[in-house]
C-alpha cells in the first residue's frame, strides 16, 4: 500500500500481515482479518490506517497473532507509547522449549521470589523462603540459567525478563500440567491459609458463544490489571491468582 512508510510501526506490521494474507487468497477480506485478530472490523480498519492505537490490553495478543520477533515486539510497543521493551516487560515462554518450567511447579515459585523486596540471591535464602529444599533450588537455578531465563552477574542471580507469559489458547501437555499443579496448590491452600488472607470465589453463568468470547477478553484484561497492581506494589508477599472458565454440562450429541 502506498504511503505505508508514513504510518506508525504497529499499523505497518498489521498492514504487512493483511497484504500477505490477501496475496495468498484474493478473497481474503478485512472482516476475515478482524476475525483472525479477534477484534472488531471497524476497529481494525481504523488501526491499520493509523487513525487509532491498538488497545494496550490487546497488544500482547496481537503481537502473538503476528508472530513478531522480539525486536519487532519492542518497536510495536514503542509505537503504541509503551516505553518498556519486551526484554524488560514480558517474554513469551514457548511450552515446547520451556516444558520443564510448566511441568514442575518449583520453577515459577523460585522465579517469583526474585521480585520480593527482601530477595537475597542465595540458594539458602530461596530455600528458606519457599520451603523447597536447597539441593532442589540449586538444580532449578542451574536449569533456569541453561534456559537463559536467569543469569549470574558475579555472585548475584538476576532474572533476564521482568514478566513471563505463555501462549493463550494453544493446546499443550506442559501447560495442562502447569494448570493441574496450580489447581492442586489451590486445593492445599484452601485449608491451610486463613480466610482473611485468601480469596476463593466462583460463579455459574449461562452464556452464548458471543458472550463467552467477551468473557475470555475480560479475563485477559483482568490479568493486565493484576500485572499493573504488581508493577505498583512494594513486593511484600507472593500470591497466586488463578482464573478458570469451563463448561459444566455434558457436550451435546450430534
Amino acid at each position: 500500500m502506498s504511503g505505508l512508510e508514513n504510518l506508525p510501526y504497529f499499523a505497518i506490521k498489521l498492514q504487512e500481515q493483511f497484504q500477505a494474507k490477501k496475496a495468498r487468497n484474493k478473497r481474503y477480506s478485512l472482516r476475515s482479518y478482524a476475525q483472525f485478530l479477534e477484534m472488531n472490523p471497524g476497529t481494525v480498519s481504523s488501526i491499520i490506517k493509523g487513525k487509532r492505537l491498538v488497545p494496550l490490553q490487546e497488544a500482547a495478543k496481537v503481537m502473538q497473532k503476528l508472530s513478531l520477533a522480539p525486536k519487532d515486539q519492542e518497536m510495536f510497543l514503542l509505537s503504541l507509547g509503551v516505553n518498556k521493551p519486551p526484554a524488560e516487560s514480558s517474554y513469551k515462554l514457548d511450552p515446547s522449549r520451556y516444558a520443564v518450567l510448566f511441568d514442575e511447579w518449583e520453577y515459577f515459585v523460585i522465579l517469583a521470589v526474585f521480585r520480593l523486596a527482601d530477595f537475597k540471591s542465595t540458594a539458602t535464602w530461596i530455600a528458606a523462603k519457599t520451603g523447597i529444599n536447597e539441593p532442589r533450588v540449586n538444580e532449578c537455578l542451574e536449569n533456569l540459567e541453561d534456559l537463559q531465563v536467569i543469569s549470574r552477574k558475579g555472585p548475584v542471580w538476576e532474572r533476564n525478563h521482568k514478566n513471563l507469559y505463555s501462549p493463550h489458547d494453544i493446546p499443550s501437555r506442559s501447560l495442562q500440567q502447569a494448570h493441574l499443579n496450580t489447581l492442586e496448590l489451590a486445593r492445599q491452600m484452601l485449608s491451610r491459609v486463613p480466610v482473611q488472607e485468601r480469596d476463593y470465589s466462583f460463579l455459574t453463568v449461562a452464556l452464548d458463544e458471543k458472550q463467552f468470547k467477551k468473557l475470555k477478553k475480560l479475563t485477559l484484561k483482568f490479568r493486565d490489571d493484576v500485572f499493573e497492581l504488581d508493577e505498583k506494589s512494594k513486593k511484600g508477599d507472593l500470591y497466586r491468582v488463578n482464573l478458570q472458565c469451563f463448561p459444566i454440562l455434558p457436550p451435546k450429541s450430534n
